[in-house]
């Protein structure tokens, strides 16, 4: 069975955002859906900040780790001495140190990604079956009187309001 709610349709994000918090004073439920992660749309739902940076800065970190384990351990392994300089000399290994961090903070990162995706249980951001265009905001609100949550919507700019459900 479909959700009953509202469906406004925003081509401003900061409309949207007016609206979302407009919905919010007066009780719906409301959820969001758009093309890009806007500042103002996220702050306006009260979602909280995501934590994926807890597992990124540390991956990043560990490949620091290896990069220098990388660069040293091969200079010592194989030491060959040009020119008459020092065998384990910082300048150039530090490009390849801040490579290999990127490459495993972006890999724990994705795999991060992954399963919070995988076993988050998070909502739909809209009841199934329901789509428009990806280059607007759509901000969906349901609970209470539908009539209050389209008039809310029109207030706000919305440019298109329809019923779901």
């Amino acid at each position: 069975m479909r959700e009953r709610g509202v469906l406004g349709t925003f081509a401003d994000p900061a409309a949207a955002a007016r609206a979302i918090r407009a919905l919010r004073l007066r009780g719906f439920q409301v959820r969001a859906a758009m093309p890009a992660p806007f500042p103002g749309v996220v702050a306006a739902l009260g979602r909280p900040r995501s934590r994926i940076d807890l597992v990124t800065f540390p991956g990043a970190l560990l490949g620091i780790l290896v990069g220098a384990a990388l660069t040293i351990g091969t200079s010592l392994a194989w030491p060959i001495v040009t020119g008459g300089k020092p065998i384990i000399s910082v300048p150039p290994f530090v490009i390849v140190i801040f490579e290999v961090s990127v490459l495993v903070g972006s890999l724990t990162n994705l795999v991060a990604v992954s399963v919070g995706s995988r076993i988050g249980g998070r909502a739909a951001a809209f009841p199934a079956g329901l789509a428009f265009d990806a280059d607007v905001v759509g901000v969906f609100a349901e609970g209470g009187d539908l009539v209050a949550a389209e008039r809310a919507l029109r207030a706000e700019g919305a440019e298109e309001v329809r019923r779901v459900g």
